[in-house]
C-alpha cells in the first residue's frame, strides 16, 4: 500500500473516530450520506441500483457485493472493500465502523426507486466479510396495515 493510500485511510478512519468520540454510537445517524455526492459524479444515475452495484465491483470499491432484501431489511455483504485497512482500524478497538460509503450509496439508490428509507444498523465482520444490515424506516400507518 502506498503513503497516500495509508494516508487516505488514515484520514477517514481518523474523522470517523473523532466523531465517534464526541458522539458516541449516535454519530452513525449523521453519516448516511458520506460518499453519496462522489458516487453521483462519477457513477450519474444511482437510480439502477443493479448497475449500480456492477459498477462498485467493476471499478475496485469492492470485490463482491451480495444483498437480501425482506420486508423489515436490507442486509449487504461486502467481500474485498477498498477500505478494508479503515475497518480494521476499528476492529483493533473492538468497535464497529460508523459509515460505509458503499452502504449509503446504495441506500441512496433504494430510495430513489422508492424504498423506505433504510438505517444503518451496527456493521459486523464475518472473517474478511463486512455485513451491513439496514433497516427500513416504517411509518405508523405501514405498520397499522400489517
Amino acid at each position: 500500500m502506498s503513503k497516500l493510500d495509508r494516508f487516505r485511510d488514515t484520514l477517514f478512519y481518523e474523522a470517523q473516530k473523532q466523531f465517534y468520540d464526541e458522539r458516541g454510537r449516535g454519530a452513525r445517524y449523521r453519516m448516511t450520506t458520506v460518499g453519496v455526492s462522489f458516487f453521483q459524479q462519477e457513477v450519474g444515475d444511482l437510480k439502477d441500483l443493479k448497475g449500480l452495484v456492477n459498477w462498485l465491483q467493476e471499478n475496485g470499491f469492492a470485490e463482491k457485493i451480495e444483498m437480501e432484501e425482506d420486508n423489515l431489511s436490507v442486509t449487504l455483504r461486502i467481500t474485498g472493500c477498498l477500505l478494508e485497512n479503515v475497518k480494521n482500524e476499528w476492529r483493533k478497538k473492538n468497535l464497529e465502523p460508523l459509515s460505509c460509503p458503499i452502504a449509503n450509496v446504495i441506500m441512496h439508490s433504494m430510495e430513489l426507486n422508492g424504498s423506505m428509507p433504510p438505517e444503518i444498523l451496527p456493521i459486523e465482520f464475518d472473517g474478511d466479510v463486512c455485513k451491513v444490515k439496514m433497516a427500513k424506516i416504517f411509518t405508523s400507518d405501514v405498520v397499522e396495515e400489517a
